[in-house]
């Protein structure tokens, strides 16, 4: 373990590639459609934060972990709204329905705390945004629970990623 940030700087991409990667990363964790096709979260980030230490300044790995987060958890939000009235669930077993509703009636109660700390929870990451669209949570309020979140999770991934020694 101890050999991996000098493996990945030696063969790190150009600077605006890595940044690149690190966005679509951050955005594709944050997709309900495309999260699952990825590796955890942490470790992909962690390899793009570790290798671009020596190349990238903290506020650009920042804007593009803040960025491609905020904007999967709008996308998903988005596919939620279009998924409203459609109720998707029907084909679930009628014992879950009831766990469903209670989900639906907490989200419509607390879903900006709820948006807040699904950030940093991997599954709940794209499910709640989706849930919010789906129960027509406010626009407004979700764009702003999913920007501040998102900012805090990079503030925490790159925290995380400066206890990695760099080569």
């Amino acid at each position: 373990m101890a050999e991996l940030p000098h493996i990945i700087a030696k063969y790190s991409p150009e600077p605006g590639f890595l940044l690149l990667i690190i966005f679509l990363f951050s955005f594709g964790k944050s997709v309900i459609f495309i999260s699952s096709l990825l590796p955890p979260a942490s470790i992909t980030l962690m390899l793009g934060i570790v290798a671009g230490k020596p190349v990238l300044a903290d506020t650009h790995v920042w804007g593009a972990i803040a960025l491609g987060a905020m904007l999967g958890s709008v996308l998903s939000f988005h596919c939620g709204a279009l998924l409203q009235g459609r109720a998707p669930w029907r084909w679930l077993p009628a014992r879950y329905h009831s766990a469903l509703h209670k989900a639906k009636s907490a989200l419509q109660q607390k879903g900006l705390a709820l948006l807040f700390i699904s950030r940093f929870l991997a599954v709940m990451r794209y499910t709640v945004p989706l849930v919010a669209g789906m129960i027509s949570l406010p626009r407004k309020q979700v764009y702003c629970a999913c920007a501040l979140s998102a900012g805090v999770w990079a503030v925490a991934l790159i925290s995380v990623g400066h206890m990695i020694p760099a080569t």
